[in-house]
């Protein structure tokens, strides 16, 4: 009987009908997804991101725009995403070195699993030890003789912490001192790697293979566990005599905290798709680049395990931003 009143009342204009729910009304998406990337335009990570965002936008029926957030070791646009509402349309593309920014505070700044939900992975960059041609050295041996000699006059750019990582490593293992000038992104410290005015970089092969075949970079090792496909005559930095030089370099892509599970799911079914696509695998490939994609458990496993990796070398090395 009560039902029945109101839907009289309904019909009378008395009572507005009961809405449905939001979600129900409007299957995700319905408008733009905002993709922020939190490093500067021009490098790697931006390349991979504006590639997975076309794609992205292909599959879902909506435009995937990418906004560059640098700056604070990728902290500015990670807590970009983190203040925006867990809906599907605020997401974020960024590289695993990212992970290491929470923790340089003490106590960590916050817990990246308390704030993002994981999507999924999109891909794997390549690393190198690159220095300009003008430094007497063609061997990762004769570099640690150089700056054995020369300590403090070599200096070395960092765009990520990832990069930090690998010089902090480097350096350790090799007794040497090296100083580091730190930049927003990879395409920033370019200009002053060829022009000299600094002389290393520890950076991802994409981002120097063209100056490297010019002539104009010269590359003495890759930080691979095995020789890059892209540079097949360059030794591995533990072929090179250095061991324990690794860095994290995959890339992955995040929602807030708490967005809904079937969005997650969705979000991460078509990165997985765009992942697996025959021209995207071949793209990164021509770009030294490193086809890989996870699923959000998984990727919450690697974050959970890395997480643990970064607390351990930033108190040891005492990484930290600059």
């Amino acid at each position: 009987m009560r039902f029945l009143i109101t839907v009289l009342l309904v019909v009378l204009g008395v009572l507005p009908p009961t809405a449905p729910p939001a979600q129900a009304q409007d299957a995700y998406p319905s408008k733009a997804v905002r993709l922020v990337v939190p490093l500067p335009s021009g490098g790697p990570t931006d390349f991979l991101a504006r590639m997975v965002a076309q794609h992205l936008s292909r599959s879902l029926g909506q435009p995937v725009v990418v906004d560059n957030k640098p700056g604070a070791d990728g902290a500015i646009g990670a807590r970009e995403v983190m203040s925006a509402p867990a809906d599907g349309y605020t997401l974020l593309f960024t590289p695993g070195s990212v992970l290491a920014a929470p923790l340089q505070a003490r106590p960590p700044a916050f817990d990246w699993l308390s704030e993002f939900a994981p999507i999924g992975k999109a891909g794997r960059l390549s690393f190198c030890l690159v220095v300009h041609p003008d430094l007497p050295v063609r061997t990762v041996a004769e570099l640690v003789a150089y700056a054995r000699a020369n300590p403090d006059k070599l200096s070395f750019s960092t765009a990520t912490l990832s990069e930090l990582m690998a010089a902090s490593l480097f350096m350790k293992a090799t007794d040497t001192r090296m100083v580091r000038v730190p930049y927003k992104g990879g395409a920033q410290a370019m200009p002053d790697l060829l022009a000299g005015r600094i002389q290393v970089m520890f950076g991802p092969v994409t981002l120097v293979q063209p100056h490297v075949r010019s002539g104009a970079l010269r590359v003495l090792a890759t930080l691979l566990p095995e020789r890059s496909g892209a540079l097949p005559d360059v030794p591995t930095i533990a072929e090179a005599g250095v061991a324990g030089v690794s860095v994290p370099t995959w890339q992955s892509v995040f929602a807030p905290a708490k967005t809904p599970r079937p969005v997650v799911d969705r979000l991460a079914g078509e990165l997985a798709a765009v992942m697996s696509k025959p021209e995207v695998r071949a793209e990164l490939e021509r770009r030294a680049m490193l086809p890989e994609t996870d699923s959000p458990q998984a990727l919450a496993m690697t974050v959970a395990q890395e997480q643990a990796a970064w607390t351990r070398l930033i108190t040891e090395y005492k990484l930290g931003a600059q």
